[in-house]
């Protein structure tokens, strides 16, 4: 998932790369899913990113691999997931 991403470089990846629609189904099928984007503060920004309904979506065998700030996973929200027997 790329909301920035170009139809013009969408057309160049691999044909084995799925395109979705949003985070939420972009993690559905994922067993990895990696976090590489900037911290961005405010309304639009990327704070809490990864949020309950993001995280509710995961596989329970998924594994969150975050290359970023912290502040972009809500912790909260992944500490009921893990609690809850996922992960």
């Amino acid at each position: 998932y790329d909301p920035a991403l170009s139809i013009e470089s969408a057309l160049k990846l691999p044909r084995t790369i799925k395109l979705t629609d949003s985070i939420v189904s972009a993690v559905q099928q994922a067993d990895y899913i990696s976090i590489n984007i900037p911290y961005i503060k405010g309304e639009g920004g990327t704070h809490g990113i990864i949020g309950k309904d993001v995280i509710s979506n995961m596989k329970p065998d998924a594994v969150l691999l975050n290359f970023a700030r912290g502040e972009l996973v809500d912790s909260e929200a992944m500490k009921e997931f893990l609690d809850g027997g996922n992960g």
